[in-house]
């Protein structure tokens, strides 16, 4: 998700982007319509269940972003994403361990698989299954949408990783992954949480010349 101007020229997130997606009861994305892009008042009113996306920088020289994304906003889970075509670099093997360090479970997400070679993707997942099994980690590949409901209970013993192959371009895997988003569970239980005082965060401020912060 691109914000500033910079993001589009470079094709690298650089700042905290955020975004929802809603799914119907029947665990349908409701986020779009024939004819437009819904408001996220729309899909909240509309949705059984909301999932929150923080796309986090994957450059280096953004580091301390994504450390920020990571503990700031207390996510349930990591998408960690990974180019088939490009296979496990150094950020990916960073941005895992502090997943870990922070204790956040993990799945993965194989992009761009339509562009890449047979061999180069499976390359890829071997590099990525011995890097979970050294982190004493089960990473399962979801071939089937049968595999998705087991994979989705099993992500709260922080035990399982499971691995999606997707294509954006022609859709491969998407409908498995969507199912995944639906079923997977939260990690906190924000309705015990209710009762409790209003905390609010504030994670930036700005001086303005002449108006002060």
């Amino acid at each position: 998700m691109f914000t500033h101007k910079h993001e589009l020229e470079s094709g690298r997130t650089s700042c905290v982007s955020q975004q929802i997606m809603g799914f119907s009861p029947c665990g349908e994305v409701i986020n779009y319509t024939g004819v437009r892009t819904l408001s996220w008042k729309d899909v909240i009113d509309k949705a059984s269940k909301v999932v929150t996306f923080f796309d986090l920088a994957g450059h280096e020289r953004y580091l301390k972003t994504t450390l920020f994304g990571l503990t700031a906003h207390a996510p349930d889970y990591c998408m960690l994403l990974v180019g088939a075509n490009m296979g496990v670099l150094r950020m990916t093997k960073e941005h895992l361990s502090i997943a870990l360090a922070l204790k956040v479970p993990v799945f993965v997400v194989v992009t761009k698989v339509d562009i890449a070679p047979d061999h180069v993707r499976e390359q890829t997942i071997q590099q990525i299954v011995k890097l979970f099994k050294a982190s004493r980690k089960m990473p399962v590949i979801i071939k089937s949408e049968a595999q998705v409901p087991m994979a989705a209970k099993n992500m709260a013993n922080d035990r399982v990783v499971p691995i999606f192959y997707v294509s954006n371009v022609t859709g491969e895997g998407l409908g498995n992954l969507r199912s995944f988003l639906n079923l997977i569970p939260g990690r906190q239980h924000w309705a015990e949480c209710k009762n409790e005082p209003t905390e609010f965060r504030i994670d930036e401020t700005f001086t303005v010349q002449g108006v002060g912060t």
